[in-house]
């Protein structure tokens, strides 16, 4: 397994009580801002991770959602369809699905023309979102901040994705260019804010705590530092504006 892989492994029970909340809501956006008919559709979630966006896909009629994830610890439980596998190589027949949802994946992929080619394969439609280049929100830096004060150093594939792979996929025209050289006949795509429905200090926290490059981290503190970062960095973001997120949907077909 990749470095990546293995952090989002190692990060699963964090991210379901902490990231995951804001990431359903991100999901669900990206569905509506897409447009495209989900009811009786058949919806891969790929890069799936714990599987929001194909829950908001089921949620919007979908009738059968099937996620797909390199971080085997992420994926949904049963009853959910899950299947490990990589978004490089997807382990489907041509035309398996009738839409593809990749919820903040593309910029995971080493090669996302291949990464869009492979969900162009499998599915006749893609909706996809990712981050805009340069947004940030203060819980970021303040959670941060108190790890390196405490011996936290960020991750080298942290650092590479964010340097790089984020940011291929962080320009709306960029993006667009990626999923027509991919092959798609139509791709189009738009920027939106979403609330993120994070409004306490210990929301922004657990948010922030529970990510793939900080979580592994945290885990290996002791209770008592635990505790200690945890009611230094709430203190600090008393009075923090609510995370409300800008993000980049891409529709394709």
């Amino acid at each position: 397994m990749t470095a990546i892989g293995s952090a989002y492994d190692l990060s699963a029970a964090a991210w379901r009580s902490g990231p995951a909340a804001l990431y359903a809501r991100l999901a669900g956006a990206m569905l509506d801002d897409a447009q495209f008919p989900l009811a009786g559709a058949t919806v891969l979630d790929a890069g799936a991770g714990t599987g929001v966006a194909g829950e908001q896909a089921a949620a919007r009629g979908a009738a059968r959602v099937v996620a797909v994830d390199l971080a085997p610890r992420m994926l949904p439980r049963p009853p959910a369809l899950s299947v490990g596998g990589d978004l490089l190589r997807l382990p489907f027949r041509d035309g398996s699905f009738d839409v593809a949802v990749a919820a903040f994946s593309l910029g995971h992929a080493p090669d996302p023309v291949q990464a869009l080619a492979e969900l162009r394969r499998v599915a006749r439609s893609l909706a996809a979102s990712a981050f805009p280049v340069g947004w940030t929100h203060v819980a970021k830096n303040v959670v941060e901040s108190a790890l390196v004060e405490r011996g936290y150093r960020a991750p080298d594939w942290y650092v590479a994705f964010k340097n790089s792979a984020e940011a291929r996929v962080g320009d709306p025209d960029r993006l667009a260019g990626l999923a027509s050289a991919a092959g798609y006949a139509s791709a189009g795509v738009g920027r939106i804010d979403v609330d993120g429905g994070l409004t306490t200090p210990a929301e922004m926290v657990a948010w922030r705590m529970g990510m793939a490059h900080t979580a592994p981290f945290v885990a290996g503190l002791s209770s008592a530092a635990r505790a200690d970062l945890t009611a230094e960095v709430e203190a600090a973001l008393v009075g923090a504006p609510a995370v409300v997120v800008p993000m980049l949907v891409l529709s394709a077909q």
